[in-house]
């Protein structure tokens, strides 16, 4: 038997973690370059935006309700996995986008 999980998860320290690394990362540039390369993050974002906010669940009619219970649960936890997955790439994608900006620079 699964654990139930309840959902939505409030993991409000993860999305502050996030913001504490671009903001780190943004640092070493000058204030008038950020905007552009927050908008070339958001576009990654973005480019990826239905893979990891749109997922279909299909529970079975004859199922119980703890049957599909179970289910629900799995699904979120997919979710959140995958919301990682995309924090990760973010992670990533500030890092590269800073050290292009740096390499155009010199």
């Amino acid at each position: 038997m699964s654990e139930i999980i309840q959902f939505p998860r409030q993991d409000a320290g993860k999305s502050s973690d996030l913001e504490a690394v671009i903001d780190k990362a943004l640092k070493t540039i000058p204030e008038k370059d950020r905007e552009k390369i927050r908008f070339d993050l958001i576009k990654t974002v973005d480019s990826y935006d239905a893979f990891f906010t749109e997922w279909s669940l299909s529970l079975p009619a004859e199922g119980d309700e703890t049957l599909k219970k179970q289910i629900y649960d799995i699904a979120h936890q997919e979710h959140d996995r995958k919301m990682r997955m995309l924090a990760d790439i973010i992670r990533l994608k500030i890092q590269v986008l800073v050290a292009q900006y740096h390499q155009r620079r010199y």
